[in-house]
């Protein structure tokens, strides 16, 4: 009865949200249209933003990867096209995202993006992330001009997206001018059961590699780690605030997962709304100023750090040691 209360829920909010949008939509309607009570709205969602950011999340969306870029150019043409053709939060609904984390999120949808364009013309990197980030910034820009119709022409955008690859950008990153300490652990290791969000299916965390459990005010570490690692990362997400900022992450994460045509090398995402990879690590508080970071290896946890620049520290130490 539950998980029917809270699909009639889903159900309406979308309704109510797509006609009124956020700002105008109001619960009472939302429970109206659900033909249930006020009360059974707030028993599945903790208020209105939690609901929104959870209607916008697609539980089964649409992959495009039906095809394969063969170049950097390609790739983004590709994702570009992809993303413009998917729906997008309505323009009165960004200012409400103003105080999460969305900024982080989309930097680390940057980060994930430069990963796939690295991976079709590899030896930049740093300079496909910044890449990205422009790009980012250019479709975010292009989606939100509903207001404006016939003005957007998705595919010239997406072909000026494409030559953004071209460009000779400054690359603005410096490694973490300072790290906490590692330290031993050498404790066996029993992986709880996660979902890579990269490649939908269930996530290795036993094979070596550094997991780096991150709140979700700490998602600049994510590029840290990326660039710093010799093999495999995983990026765990997690946060003070599960039931309402989760389904935003899940939501911004997976609109730019469903646009990419190729898979991410060394790279997997879960979201750990529940903390239970991150206890499993050791990490006793959960938060979204979190950085923790653990070297799996031989079904042990290897090391650990904790703190600003841990994943760094450690992704840099493990990287060295796996060469």
């Amino acid at each position: 009865m539950q998980l029917r209360n809270r699909a009639k829920v889903l159900a309406a909010a979308r309704a109510e949200f797509a006609q009124h949008g956020y700002r105008d939509a109001t619960i009472d309607r939302i429970a109206a249209r659900a033909d249930l009570t006020r009360g059974a709205v707030y028993s599945n969602f903790a208020g209105k933003r939690a609901l929104y950011f959870t209607a916008l999340d697609d539980p089964d969306p649409v992959r495009a990867r039906v095809g394969r870029a063969t170049s950097a150019v390609e790739g983004l043409a590709a994702f570009a096209a992809a993303w413009l053709d998917r729906e997008h939060p309505a323009p009165d609904a960004i200012p409400e995202l103003v105080g999460t984390p969305y900024a982080g999120l989309l930097g680390l949808n940057a980060v994930l993006l430069g990963l796939s364009l690295d991976a079709l013309s590899p030896g930049g990197l740093g300079r496909m992330i910044c890449v990205s980030r422009l790009a980012l910034t250019l479709l975010t820009g292009a989606t939100q001009l509903t207001s404006a119709p016939g003005f957007v022409q998705p595919l010239a955008v997406a072909r000026a997206c494409g030559h953004l690859t071209d460009l000779e950008l400054d690359d603005p990153w410096t490694p973490p001018p300072t790290a906490p300490p590692i330290r031993p652990a050498e404790e066996q290791w029993s992986a709880p059961s996660m979902v890579d969000e990269v490649r939908h299916r269930p996530a290795d965390l036993d094979s070596p590699g550094v997991i780096a459990v991150l709140g979700l005010n700490r998602l600049s570490a994510v590029e840290d780690v990326v660039r710093s690692a010799g093999g495999t990362v995983t990026i765990a997400l997690v946060s003070s605030h599960p039931d309402e900022l989760g389904p935003l992450a899940r939501y911004t994460t997976g609109s730019l997962l469903s646009c990419l045509q190729q898979l991410l090398p060394r790279v997997q995402l879960v979201h750990d709304e529940s903390g239970v990879l991150a206890s499993a690590l050791g990490c006793e508080v959960i938060g979204d100023d979190l950085e923790y970071a653990a070297a799996i290896g031989d079904g042990r946890i290897l090391t650990r750090a904790e703190g600003f620049g841990a994943a760094y520290a450690l992704a840099r130490t493990a990287g060295i040691r796996g060469r």
